[in-house]
């Protein structure tokens, strides 16, 4: 840049005359002369040194305008395809990004904690109990009534098992003197809780003898197999049971077998009592028996439970086959309607680990205390059981259980319109929540019964010392084979393969690869430098051009 100065003492002005060669010949180039920016330019530069083929037939000059014209459709048409494609591929793996698969047919059964088991009795009412409450009513009465107007009324009780109902007036009748000379010493209220559980058959009872493996065991002692908890049936006797509730703080280890047959599992010898039976919501005589998750609460509802019915006289053989599923923590990082399923470690309100069947229990017993205000006693209370003011279901909600009972019994976890099941879907129990566990153990079970014939042996047998066989069960759960199969849930395409599917589509119907790419980016970055030097250098110009005349002092 060659400055030169002149005085001018004519004008008696201070002139400063400014002209420059190039601005920077290492960006313009042209013989060290300035030339103006042209994206034009740049970008046919760039078309005609692109490593990426195709591209530099749109711009050379030694071809004819039809042929660049084609090489340009060709061009567009190419990349509107990858644009679809890529839309479509995408749209693909975002709308099914997790994939259950087979993983082993051999996983060893031992690995697969045995079924939870629930019996439960088709008599809820125990007759010798009801006598005793009948006679503890009577006494208890001002007006000296009988114990059989009590054991009548006893009757009434059974209803809270089906919401079923036939004179309000008597209930509320019976109800209110319970209110009143039947409270607890503690409370001053009384309590349909306590009243149902003493009226309930005794799993002493029921269970006469168990084996586990082959060897005979303690059915009811303070490190017993069986133990008395709460179901949708009431109080039944229960084996595996690890899921929580109030009624056992405890959470036992669960039970594995490693062999397999018949007389290797879980062998009861059950009591059928016909002679104690009261109120039977069957019509049948016998038991109740219902295979689960060990994790999970018996709950039809809320599904993953086999029920079967044990008879009297009979000898029953289930075989169980299991199906585990497991999921990677990968499948974590997705949100819980993508995977439609939680994990363990998720929703822990509804226990822990997470169990679907608390959380339908949950969902249940919110809407059952915003319609009727109580809460049925065989419903685990949870968080509810904080609440003092939480009143057992007694006989005066009967009209108010019995409306809302089919309600209660079909769980949605979703709001779905479908044609003619549109009231269905609004009389259903709304629970978002409650959706299946991630991993965990599915249960088949196939059964079969045959009669109960006294054994004549004169070595072990397990109706030994039982004359009469036609009023007990003997039931044998086991498992069917030493392996089953393992399903894993994980993500359908890791990052690195839809990277791969991704470039290999582009470099087929485009040409792309990460160099032509780099390329482009190169062109963009350089494109913006330019402007800004182009736009520097002309205000620069602009204010040297100001200098050119300043006035000279006196």
């Amino acid at each position: 840049m060659v400055c030169e100065i002149k005085e001018n003492y004519r004008t008696g002005v201070f002139l400063s005359t400014v002209s420059s060669d190039t601005v920077n010949s290492a960006i313009w180039g042209h013989g060290g002369r300035e030339s103006q920016y042209s994206f034009k330019r740049e970008l046919f530069q760039l078309l005609n040194n692109c490593v990426t083929h195709c591209y530099r037939q749109v711009v050379q000059e030694n071809r004819s305008f039809w042929e660049r014209l084609m090489w340009f459709l060709i061009l567009v048409l190419a990349t509107t395809a990858l644009i679809v494609v890529l839309i479509t591929a995408w749209n693909s793996f975002t709308a099914s990004p997790l994939v259950t698969t087979l993983h082993d047919t051999l996983y060893p059964i031992r690995n697969v904690p045995f079924p939870g088991i629930s019996l439960c009795n088709n008599n809820r009412i125990s007759r010798a109990a009801a006598i005793r409450y009948a006679e503890d009513l009577s006494r208890k009465d001002p007006e000296h009534r009988n114990t059989t107007f009590f054991l009548n009324n006893v009757r009434l009780l059974g209803r809270l098992y089906q919401y079923e109902y036939d004179d309000v007036f008597q209930m509320a009748q019976f109800q209110d003197f319970l209110d009143l000379h039947d409270v607890n010493n503690v409370t001053g209220v009384h309590s349909m809780y306590d009243t149902l559980e003493k009226l309930s058959p005794r799993c002493e009872q029921m269970l006469l003898r168990c084996f586990w493996k082959s060897i005979e065991l303690p059915c009811m002692t303070k490190t017993d197999m069986f133990e008395v908890r709460r179901t949708q049936y009431g109080f039944c006797c229960t084996f595996n049971f690890i899921g929580h509730n109030e009624d056992n703080d405890i959470h036992p280890s669960s039970y594995y077998l490693d062999m397999t047959g018949p007389d290797m599992g879980l062998v009861i010898l059950l009591n059928g009592s016909t002679n104690d039976y009261f109120y039977n919501i069957y019509n049948n005589i016998g038991f109740s028996l219902q295979i689960f998750d060990p994790s999970e609460t018996p709950d039809v509802s809320a599904g993953g439970v086999n029920e079967r019915f044990v008879h009297l006289g009979s000898e029953t053989f289930i075989r169980v086959d299991a199906i585990t599923i497991h999921s990677e923590p990968d499948v974590q990082r997705y949100s819980r309607a993508t995977r439609r399923c939680v994990l363990r470690n998720e929703l822990l309100r509804y226990g822990r680990p997470y169990a679907r069947s608390n959380c339908v229990a949950a969902c249940r017993i919110r809407s059952v205390i915003a319609l009727c205000e109580c809460v049925p006693f065989f419903m685990p209370l949870g968080n509810s059981a904080k609440d003092k003011s939480v009143t057992i279901c007694n006989l005066q909600h009967i009209a108010c259980l019995n409306k809302y009972k089919l309600k209660w019994s079909t769980i949605i976890t979703e709001i779905s319109k479908i044609p003619g099941l549109e009231k269905e879907m609004e009389e259903s129990l709304y629970c978002p929540d409650c959706l299946p566990a991630c991993s965990g153990s599915k249960y088949q079970i196939t059964s079969t019964a045959l009669p109960l014939i006294k054994s004549r042996r004169t070595g072990f047998s397990i109706t030994h010392g039982i004359d009469d066989v036609s009023d007990v069960s003997v039931v044998r759960i086991f498992f069917g084979q030493p392996e089953t199969w393992l399903y894993k849930q994980d993500v359908a395409s890791y990052w690195f393969e839809i990277f791969s599917n991704f470039g290999g589509m582009c470099g087929i119907m485009a040409g792309l690869s990460l160099i032509s790419i780099s390329e482009n980016v190169y062109f963009i970055v350089r494109q913006f430098v330019l402007v800004l030097l182009t736009k520097s250098n002309q205000l620069r110009r602009q204010e040297r051009r100001g200098q050119l005349v300043r006035p000279i002092l006196p």
